[in-house]
């Protein structure tokens, strides 16, 4: 009895995860849907074709800084001893990063639908008009990715550092690249590496 209301419990909190995802996804194509109105797909689909490099470049270059990024977090963890939150937001964290299927789709999760809205709709809609207006909207951008992690990991500046720093890094990636490919594969490797530590831990 005890084993099946553990399962609940789980298969609770995926729901809980991804419903919590959603609105990204949803937020995201309405604002698509107003500022490129008849448009909505083609727009969507173009999100995902590099500019300038192979879809192999794009791939490897998302996977290598997922990688580093994250071996940079943890080791930064391991040495100053960073503990996650007592909070709310920070239980949920724990208990999700303590399942393989919850890192599963925290990896997935974070890595698609952040990325789609932060990403390709927030700085995708409303770059090209300028340098400094880019530059301008990768900044809000990453404040705003920023400021919906704080209640998760209030009060531990360098979770707090590494997510904005992260956010920051997976905008540079959809700028230069033209492709969100690398910056959702970043994020979903970081987020796994992170994953992986934790559930060791």
């Amino acid at each position: 009895m005890s084993e099946l209301l553990s399962m609940r419990q789980h298969y609770k909190l995926l729901f809980e995860i991804l419903l919590g995802l959603m609105p990204f996804f949803i937020v995201g194509f309405i604002l698509i849907a107003i500022f490129n109105w008849g448009e909505t797909i083609p727009f969507f689909l173009s999100l995902f074709v590099p500019t300038d490099l192979s879809y192999l470049s794009v791939t490897l270059l998302g996977l290598l800084t997922g990688t580093i990024s994250a071996l940079i977090i943890i080791t930064l963890i391991i040495m100053m001893k960073t503990e996650l939150p007592q909070t709310e937001s920070g239980e949920f964290i724990n208990k999700l990063m303590k399942t393989p299927s919850g890192i599963a789709v925290s990896s997935l999760g974070g890595g698609i639908f952040e990325e789609f809205f932060f990403r390709g709709v927030l700085i995708g809609l409303f770059i090209g008009y300028s340098t400094t207006i880019d530059w301008v909207v990768i900044f809000l951008s990453t404040f705003l990715f920023w400021i919906i992690h704080v209640p998760q990991y209030k009060g531990v500046s360098l979770a707090l550092i590494g997510v904005f720093m992260n956010g920051l890094l997976f905008a540079l990636l959809f700028y230069f690249t033209g492709s969100l490919i690398p910056a959702m594969l970043a994020h979903s490797i970081y987020n796994l590496g992170i994953g992986i530590y934790f559930i060791k831990k």
